[in-house]
């Protein structure tokens, strides 16, 4: 039997971007078969995000849902890449509901996450 560690998020971490890299999303429930496979994947996928500077200069606020939404996004949806690029035009119009800090980084991250996912 394989013991799941349980990942708990940090109230005010002090170095945001780093945080937003470790946020996961629960691979086991998402997808049962191959939580491993996943998260490797995720791993993979947040080590390019990092290169790029995705979360560079966020507070953790609006670093931690965008990593929320783009880990999520991107195992769950066939069109991930489309759908990030619909949530930063959501988030620059001031359409998405969110009340984020720094509207223009936020919609960045998302287009890098989105550009990546697409390679």
């Amino acid at each position: 039997m394989t013991t799941t560690s349980i990942y708990e998020v940090p109230d005010n971490p002090t170095d945001p971007e780093a945080a937003a890299l470790e946020l996961r999303l629960p691979v086991e429930i998402l997808h049962p078969q191959f939580p491993d496979m996943l998260t490797e994947v995720l791993q993979d996928y947040c080590g390019v995000l990092h290169a790029e500077g995705a979360f560079a200069g966020l507070s953790w606020a609006d670093a931690k849902n965008i990593a929320a939404a783009v880990s999520f996004d991107a195992v769950t949806r066939d069109d991930a890449a489309d759908f990030m690029r619909n949530r930063a035009r959501n988030v620059l119009a001031g359409t998405d509901n969110m009340d984020w800090e720094n509207r223009d980084g936020a919609a960045r991250a998302l287009n890098i996450a989105a550009t990546v996912l697409g390679l």
